[in-house]
């Protein structure tokens, strides 16, 4: 229990402290899904809002991707959401003995339809879900910006 609060504090710290507050432009070539793979490529206006990620979008099963680390190599995370709305995360703190966590729960969606928040034992966490792939939230629901936004995305398997 201790290591996983310790890891969920150093999750939160590299996500509070990547943040960059500067606009970035899109300037990327698309990808097969016709956006840049940035999270400002599926929030634009003018969306079609009958149609979101919870009704139009194949969003259960499973994504996985290492997230940024304070204290170690990275975070493999893999999150696996169900269409009863029931999660099962496994985190695996590379570069450190006996640092996997794993962990079962409900979410639930944003009025929106885009967004979906986990209930975690000590909290929440927060993703927007798009065709492929999911980006992980800071604690407020804002897409990660900077450098290492890159590294906040988990992708389906």
């Amino acid at each position: 229990m201790k290591y996983l609060l310790l890891g969920l504090l150093a999750a939160n710290m590299v996500l509070f402290s990547c943040q960059n507050t500067s606009k970035q432009t899109s300037n990327a070539t698309a990808d097969s899904n016709g956006t840049n793979g940035t999270i400002d490529s599926i929030t634009h206006t003018g969306v079609d809002h009958a149609h979101n990620s919870q009704n139009a979008l194949d969003w259960d099963g499973e994504y996985e991707g290492t997230i940024p680390c304070a204290d170690c190599e990275g975070i493999k995370t893999n999150l696996i959401i169900h269409m009863d709305k029931t999660y099962s995360k496994k985190m695996e703190y590379l570069g450190k003995e006996s640092a996997i966590f794993s962990e079962e729960g409900t979410f639930t969606w944003d009025d929106n339809g885009s967004t979906i928040t986990l209930k975690l034992k000590d909290g929440v966490e927060k993703y927007k879900v798009g065709e492929g792939r999911i980006w992980m939230l800071d604690q407020e629901g804002n897409a990660v910006t900077g450098n290492l936004a890159d590294h906040y995305i988990l992708t389906k398997q």
